[in-house]
């Protein structure tokens, strides 16, 4: 499996998160409060609200298995999954983000196509850290989830 290929099962399984909000296969940048509705803001029973996660690549290790006397080596791709979703305490947004933060490391965990197709290091290598953020303007909880993807090469 190539970079892409990973990146684009990732955002599969997001996409089946339930209230996950918008999903982009990359970091997204804009520069005005427009652009940013665009990408960020979604309607989650009906209220308007900051709920996006977006997928970043943090590149790969590449390492000689020690399992095998064969030529191939394991390539280990890094991927940071990044989710926002807007502060509001009267809501205990806390709460339903750290829920949400957990559904996606399970789905992820779940995931029997990917873990099929890959020397998947989820169980060990999915790490959730959850902290609070301005994002253009917004106090947002922020999640960032790394997440190892091994392959041979």
């Amino acid at each position: 499996m190539t970079q892409a290929t990973i990146r684009a099962r990732i955002k599969v399984t997001l996409d089946t998160v339930t209230n996950k909000g918008l999903t982009h296969d990359y970091m997204r940048w804009v520069i005005d409060d427009t652009a940013f509705r665009d990408i960020a803001k979604t309607t989650i029973s009906s209220t308007a609200q900051i709920r996006v996660w977006m997928i970043d690549y943090a590149g790969f290790t590449a390492e000689s298995p020690w399992i095998s006397r064969s030529t191939q080596a394991l390539r280990v791709h890094t991927f940071i999954l990044h989710g926002y979703m807007g502060l509001d305490d009267s809501a205990a947004t806390a709460k339903t983000f750290a829920a949400l933060a957990e559904a996606v490391c399970n789905a992820l965990d779940d995931d029997a196509t990917l873990n099929a197709d890959a020397l998947s290091k989820y169980t060990v290598a999915c790490q959730l850290d959850i902290d609070h953020v301005l994002f253009y303007s917004n106090l947002c909880h922020h999640a960032t989830i790394a997440v190892g993807v091994a392959e041979i090469v």
